[in-house]
């Protein structure tokens, strides 16, 4: 069957970058940097915290459709990594917000170059043109990806 409407189109987008996201962490997360290779739970907490510092565990909680214990479970152990830390809030000392440390912050940068060089091997393998025709994606997926993070944000506020 053609594909002939844009609602087509964004579907098959949509279950492509689903099934990428659930490839990658399970191929080129695993063999990038075996030496630091965090639990599912705790990878998804550091995700989403790299990208919205700040948060309580019970926002966290909320964001991933987590329970706040496992997510303080979590956040213990990544604190005890050295991975991230609790700040008091500037307005409100009793409330803690988290915060990666600046090892988690340069942990991220060495797995996102890792990602890029086990990558290579399959953008390698298209012909020519489709590696140009993929890589010229990044850009508009990362726009993508940031009004996913808006939306996200918004939803919980």
């Amino acid at each position: 069957m053609e594909k002939s409407s844009k609602g087509d189109a964004t579907r098959e987008l949509a279950v492509v970058l689903n099934d990428i996201a659930w490839l990658l962490p399970r191929t080129l997360g695993r063999t990038a940097l075996p030496e630091d290779d965090l639990p599912a739970s705790e990878l998804e907490v550091m995700r989403l915290l790299v990208r919205r510092p700040g948060l309580k565990v019970n926002e966290v909680a909320d964001e991933l459709a987590m329970r706040p214990s496992n997510v303080s479970a979590t956040v213990r152990t990544l604190i005890a990594g050295g991975l991230l830390e609790r700040r008091r809030d500037e307005g409100d000392g009793r409330v803690a917000r988290l915060h990666p440390t600046e090892r988690a912050i340069a942990n991220r940068e060495r797995r996102e170059q890792a990602w890029g060089k086990a990558l290579e091997q399959y953008v390698g393998s298209l012909s020519a043109t489709e590696r140009k025709r993929v890589l010229a994606t990044s850009g508009p997926l990362r726009q993508l990806v940031e009004a996913l993070g808006d939306t996200e944000g918004s939803q919980s506020a």
